[in-house]
């Protein structure tokens, strides 16, 4: 008796173990990947239908069976995002050029007017104010751990899942950019979902990436990596 009492409260600390151990990791990987912590807390909290739910699933399942079939190696996910029309740039000082015009590393949805002209030029597109969605980094080693969370993204847009209009990723950036209070006393009910649905999209794809992570065998050194070094690289 007294021995089963042991074995349940080791268990109990075990499961509370990994239970910080995930949301230790959810927090460097929303650092890692630019998003506030209130954006990750508020987007965990949205409820979502059983529709939704379903295809968050099929999401997940299907984005995994890409990586297997990838073998977790960055430079397999570039070319199965080029091959399914997402082309993967890689230029040098990408990051202080996306936020110079408002923009995030990462996917890029489809954009417009100026800015769609600028993200052209600047990735040799050609002279159009229209984008495709494309994926744009700094030039380095690809960064797994980005590569999945644009390819999550990817195809839960390619799924249908709300979230990615311009309209509604501008709002994302600007909450992210930490005006959120000031920018949500301006907008409309219509605004308001549209932001809500960006924000889940982007958490959705952080959990997944998370999760994925654990896991995955592979990624320990790299996990112990990023805690070692407070989520400055992963």
């Amino acid at each position: 008796m007294v021995f089963h009492k042991i074995a349940r409260i080791v268990k109990n600390i075990a499961f509370m173990m990994l239970s910080w151990q995930g949301e230790f990791l959810q927090k460097r990987l929303a650092k890692r990947l630019g998003y506030t912590k209130k954006a990750v807390m508020d987007g965990c909290t949205v409820d979502i239908s059983q529709d939704i739910k379903d295809k968050l699933a099929k999401v997940d399942n299907d984005v995994r069976a890409i990586l297997k079939q990838c073998k977790n190696n960055p430079f397999e996910v570039i070319k199965y995002l080029e091959e399914h029309n997402v082309p993967v740039f890689l230029i040098k000082h990408s990051k202080r050029f996306v936020k110079f015009i408002k923009e995030k590393e990462g996917l890029i949805t489809d954009r417009t007017g100026l800015t769609a002209l600028v993200l052209n030029l600047w990735t040799n597109q050609g002279i159009s104010f229209k984008t495709k969605t494309f994926v744009l980094m700094e030039d380095s080693e690809p960064d797994i751990y980005n590569l999945i969370h644009c390819l999550h993204k990817w195809y839960a847009k390619k799924e249908g899942l709300l979230g990615f209009d311009e309209k509604s990723q501008k709002l994302l950036r600007k909450f992210n950019d930490k005006n959120e209070d000031k920018l949500i006393g301006r907008l409309s009910i219509p605004e308001i979902e549209g932001l809500k649905n960006a924000i889940s999209r982007d958490v959705q794809a952080i959990e997944f990436v998370s999760k994925y992570s654990r896991e995955n065998a592979g990624a320990k050194k790299a996990l112990e990596k990023m805690q070692t070094d407070n989520g400055a690289n992963i």
